[in-house]
């Protein structure tokens, strides 16, 4: 039998602007597919549709620190962009790791 508990958990270490680092979990597949539509988005509001998916990525924390929203709103486009890129990148490279 497999035991799904036994699965060693992997975490995304982000330092953020206010020098704290918080290690980010592995999102779920509910909250995968959300992120991804979200940092998909083209729409008038897609500002708004990034914001919310660094900030879903970013509150499933492993010491559960609790995000401002003020914090997110200072993360500059670039940044927001390199973040994203960075995580999807991390998502894909630990989903192939055989460990």
């Amino acid at each position: 039998m497999f035991d799904i508990s036994t699965v060693s958990r992997r975490y995304f270490a982000v330092k953020l602007e206010n020098g704290i680092t918080i290690e980010v979990e592995p999102p779920k597949l509910k909250a995968l597919k959300k992120i991804t539509a979200l940092a998909k988005s083209r729409n008038e509001d897609a500002m708004d549709d990034l914001t919310e998916a660094i900030k879903m990525i970013l509150s499933k924390n492993r010491s559960g620190y609790k995000l401002s929203d003020e914090l997110i709103e200072d993360i500059d486009f670039d940044e927001m962009n390199d973040l994203l890129t960075a995580y999807f990148e991390w998502l894909s490279k630990s989903k192939n790791t055989p460990n």
